[in-house]
C-alpha cells in the first residue's frame, strides 16, 4: 500500500503537442481515485507516467516515499490493468497469472498459494485449466485483474479496463472492482470516460480537460458544488441548464437577470458572500440541474416543445432565458404532460449555480488562492524580515499569497494573524467552508469543525513559510523556504549534447550538477544544484521551461564577452 504524489507534472510529445500540464495531485493510501475526462483529456496519460510507461517532460513522481522519475515500470511497485486484456493466449488462466511469479524467481509453493488466492478472490478458480479463448469478455477482464493482485503490488493501475464489455457485464464488473478494493485495501488509480463509472466507485474523482486537472473532489461534491461551468455540464444526465446574463444589485438584494430578461431570481447571500461589492454589475453565467426544476403555480410561463418518457423518469423539453437550446426538466412522478401544454416553472435557489462569464469559474466556491497587497496585510516587522529571507531576486514585493487551505482557526507558532467578520458559510457534505471578510474587504474562506454564526468576528493564522510574495504581475517571487546562500541569474540551453547553463561568470567549481530541486516562480525557475563529485551546493535563477526537471544533469558554459 502506498501514497502517489504528483508535483506539476507534464507531458509534451514531439512537435509540441501538449497532453499534460502541470499536474499536482495527492493519492492517499488505500485511496480508490478516478480519473475521468472527455478522450484525448491527458488522463491515460498521466496513468501512464505513473506506471513508467510515458517519460515525463517535467515535475515529480512520488510512490510511497520513492521518487520514481527515474525507474522503470518492474521497479515502482505497481501492476497495471490494460483494456485489452493482455493476456498470454497460449498460456492457461493458472500460467497467466503465475508468469510474473516465475519471472521473479518465486518459490513454487509461493506462485501455488497465491495463484489460488487471487482465482478464489475473483471465483475462477475452475477456469485455471482454460485457456483465453475459452473465456468470456468478463472471465478474461477477472483473469487481468488477477494477474495484478498476485504481484501484491504498492498500488493498482486501471486503464478503462470495462470498455470491452457490454452494458450489463460492465455493471458486474464495477461491483466487483469495487468489492476487490474494500477485500484488499490498496490503492487504486481507476481511468475512465464514463461518469456513471467515477460517480459509483471513487473515494474522489479528478476532472481533466484539454490535459489540465479541472477539479478533485469525491463525487457528490463535484455534482453538487462543480468548481466551473466544464465539471457542471460533464457530470450528470441529462447535463445541467446554463443561462446566461448579469447579476445585479437592487438595493441590499443580488439578482440573477437573463439575457431576454424571463429570469428574474434573487440570489442568497450565502452564494455571493466572497464576491467584491464594487464588481457589480458582474456578467455571470446560473446553471440548474434538470432535476431541480420544479412545475408550480407561481413561475416562469413555458410552453412545452418535446416529452420523452425514459420508464420511471420523464424529461420535458421547452425555451426560457434567451437560449437556443432546450431547457431540460426532469420529472420522476407520473404525469400526462404533452407537447404544446403551457405550464409555469420555479427553480429552486438553493440548488443554483452561479459562474463568472470571463473565467467560467463558480462563484460560491472558495478561492483556492488568496491574493493581498502587503500594506492590507499588517505584517510585523518581524514577519516580514522572515518573508525577506526567502526573496528571490531583486524585484519589489506587491502582494502575499497562501492557499486557503493553509489558513486555520487554532492559534500556531511563527503564524500571521488574520482578523475576519463571518459573512457566510457553504455545507459541503465531508466539510464546511466559511467565509470571512477581513479590514481591507479581502474575503478568506476557512475550513473548520468548529460553529460560528455570521457577523462573527474569527482570529485566522497562516503559518509563515505558506507566505509567499508576488510581484506586479501576480508572479510568485519568493521560496518556500529561507534562501541564504546568493543566487545567480542565469540562462539555460537545451541541446542534443546536453543541458548548459551560462551566464557572465560561473561560482562553479566542478562542470557538471545535478538539480536536486527546482522550484516554479511564475515565469522562473530556482534551480538548486549540487555538484556530482564535490556536492557543491548552488542557486541559479533561469527562465522557466517544461523540460526542467529534478536529477536533470546541468554542464557549466561560461558565456562569452559577446553574450554568445
Amino acid at each position: 500500500m502506498a501514497k502517489i504524489r504528483l508535483e506539476n507534472v507534464t507531458k509534451v510529445y514531439k512537435g509540441g503537442v501538449r497532453a499534460v500540464s502541470d499536474a499536482s495531485l495527492e493519492i492517499h493510501d488505500k485511496e480508490f481515485i478516478v480519473f475521468v475526462g472527455p478522450s484525448g483529456c491527458g488522463k491515460s496519460t498521466t496513468l501512464r507516467m505513473i506506471a513508467g510507461l510515458e517519460e515525463i517532460t517535467s515535475g515529480n513522481i512520488f510512490i510511497g516515499d520513492t521518487y520514481v522519475n527515474d525507474l522503470e515500470p518492474k521497479d515502482r511497485n505497481i501492476a497495471m490493468v490494460f483494456q485489452n486484456y493482455a493476456l498470454y493466449p497460449h498460456m492457461s488462466v493458472y500460467e497467466n497469472l503465475a508468469y510474473s511469479l516465475r519471472c521473479q524467481k518465486a518459490k513454487k509453493e509461493v506462485i501455488e498459494e497465491k495463484v489460488h488466492k487471487a482465482a478464489t478472490i475473483l471465483g475462477i478458480e475452475n477456469l485455471l485449466k482454460r485457456t483465453p479463448r475459452e473465456l468470456s469478455g468478463g472471465q478474461r477482464q477477472r483473469v487481468a485483474l488477477g494477474r495484478a493482485i498476485v504481484r501484491e503490488p504498492a498500488a493498482f493501475l486501471f486503464d478503462e479496463p470495462l470498455s470491452n464489455l457490454d452494458a450489463k457485464l460492465r455493471v458486474a464488473m464495477r461491483a466487483e472492482i469495487s468489492k476487490l478494493h474494500q477485500d484488499i485495501q490498496t490503492t487504486f488509480v481507476y481511468v475512465t470516460h464514463d461518469q456513471t463509472e467515477a460517480m459509483t466507485m471513487g473515494d474522489r474523482i479528478v476532472v481533466m480537460k484539454d490535459g489540465l486537472i479541472q477539479q478533485v473532489d469525491t463525487p457528490m461534491n463535484l455534482y453538487d458544488h462543480p468548481g466551473n461551468i466544464f465539471v457542471a455540464t460533464f457530470l450528470g444526465s441529462p447535463q445541467m441548464n446554463i443561462f446566461e446574463g448579469t447579476i445585479v444589485k437592487k438595493g441590499e438584494e443580488k439578482h440573477f437577470i437573463s439575457l431576454d430578461e424571463s429570469i428574474d431570481i434573487l440570489i442568497p447571500d450565502v452564494e455571493l458572500c466572497q464576491i467584491d461589492e464594487r464588481l457589480y454589475p458582474l456578467e455571470a453565467y446560473l446553471g440548474i440541474r434538470p432535476n431541480d426544476i420544479k412545475i408550480e403555480t407561481a413561475g416562469f410561463p413555458v410552453e412545452i416543445e418535446l416529452v420523452e418518457r425514459l420508464g420511471e423518469q420523464t424529461l420535458v423539453y421547452f425555451h426560457l432565458g434567451g437560449r437556443k437550446e432546450f431547457t431540460i426538466l426532469s420529472l420522476v412522478e407520473p404525469n400526462s404532460l404533452a407537447k404544446g401544454d403551457k405550464i409555469k416553472v420555479r427553480f429552486d435557489v438553493g440548488k443554483l449555480h452561479l459562474f463568472d462569464k470571463k473565467s467560467e469559474k463558480n462563484l460560491s466556491n472558495a478561492v483556492p488562492i488568496i491574493e493581498m497587497e502587503i500594506e492590507k496585510a499588517n505584517l510585523t516587522a518581524n514577519e516580514k524580515a522572515q518573508l525577506d529571507k526567502r526573496l528571490i531576486n531583486q524585484s519589489r514585493p506587491k502582494s502575499i499569497a497562501f492557499l486557503a487551505s493553509n489558513v486555520k482557526t487554532e492559534a500556531e507558532e511563527n503564524a500571521h494573524r488574520f482578523t475576519v467578520k463571518v459573512e457566510g458559510e457553504k455545507d459541503y457534505g465531508d466539510r464546511k467552508t466559511y467565509y470571512g471578510r477581513d479590514e481591507s474587504l479581502t474575503i478568506i474562506p476557512f475550513l473548520t469543525d468548529k460553529p460560528f454564526r455570521k457577523g462573527q468576528k474569527v482570529d485566522l493564522y497562516v503559518q509563515l513559510d505558506h507566505l509567499n510574495y508576488t510581484d506586479e504581475e501576480g508572479e510568485r517571487i519568493s521560496d518556500d523556504e529561507p534562501v541564504n546562500d546568493h543566487v545567480y541569474p542565469a540562462t539555460l540551453t537545451f541541446r542534443p549534447r546536453g543541458c548548459f547553463l551560462s551566464e557572465a561568470e560561473l561560482h562553479n567549481d566542478e562542470k557538471c550538477y545535478k538539480t536536486i530541486r527546482s522550484v516554479r516562480l511564475g515565469k522562473k525557475t530556482l534551480l538548486h544544484l549540487e555538484g556530482a563529485e564535490t556536492k557543491q551546493k548552488l542557486l541559479y535563477l533561469v527562465d522557466s521551461s517544461d523540460l526542467i526537471y529534478s536529477s536533470l544533469p546541468i554542464y557549466m558554459r561560461k558565456k562569452r564577452k559577446n553574450g554568445k
